[in-house]
């Protein structure tokens, strides 16, 4: 009995002293260096994705839903006629709204007033390809009857290329940054223990403008610019011995 109680006091130190071993490789402090790495790469765009099409008001619901649809079918069949594919237009929004005198809904006995007209709206989102047309077809739309618009921005056909840049550029910042840091502090940089991509580090190109479109006699001008795609990264990297 003797013997059993001491083999087993014996067996709970040895697990007492491997945990307190564990423990104290636990909490020791990790020798890393963690940086941020971040980068942006511009490229001229070759896409262009606009939102365009027509606003009417008449005396009759059917009157003004009619012309909208007029100026639109209008719209396609110019955009069509230029090469755009129709995978690449596609209806955004149709609205049919009353328009109220004064903008009163109800007289002042609390009684529903008349409409003394109603407005229709038709948009179409178009996706160009071909900026060279750009501005001409953005000129034809205004003749076509095409009054309003209401989004325009430049992007990529392929953003994938830019992107994959950026990130390349951005761990080769962190390294840049780390081997900076360490130097610094009279250490050895070690290996890559772990990147994280960072959440809205791309992005970039121009904020969509809000107009009213009206028929010119030449091309409406347009200015490319470019397009931005930003990447940003966290690595951690280990501290050499």
């Amino acid at each position: 009995m003797f013997l059993k109680n001491w083999v087993f006091l014996f067996a709970l130190a040895i697990a007492a002293s491997v945990g307190t071993q564990n423990l104290a490789q636990e909490t020791e402090p990790l020798r890393t260096i963690v940086v941020i790495g971040e980068a942006q790469i511009s490229a001229t765009p070759d896409k262009a994705v606009i939102t365009l099409g027509a606003r009417h008001v008449a005396k009759s619901a059917a009157d003004a839903l009619g012309e909208t649809s007029k100026t639109v079918a209008a719209i396609l069949s110019r955009m069509e006629k230029m090469g755009v594919e129709r995978a690449n237009m596609q209806t955004s929004s149709l609205t049919l709204n009353p328009v109220w005198r004064q903008g009163k809904r109800y007289d002042d006995d609390g009684s529903v007033l008349n409409p003394i007209g109603f407005e229709a709206s038709n948009s179409v989102t178009v996706t160009l390809l071909d900026l060279a047309t750009l501005g001409e077809a953005l000129d034809q739309v205004a003749r076509d009857g095409a009054n309003s618009f209401s989004s325009f921005r430049f992007g990529l056909i392929d953003p994938e290329p830019i992107r994959d840049r950026a990130r390349a550029a951005a761990v080769a910042d962190a390294r840049r940054k780390a081997e900076l840091y360490a130097l610094a502090a009279g250490l050895k940089l070690g290996e890559v223990l772990l990147i994280t991509e960072e959440m809205g580090g791309s992005g970039g190109g121009f904020p969509p403008p809000v107009m009213e479109m009206a028929a010119r006699s030449s091309s409406v001008p347009i200015a490319r610019g470019e397009i931005t795609r930003r990447s940003s990264v966290k690595v951690v990297f280990s501290i050499a011995p």
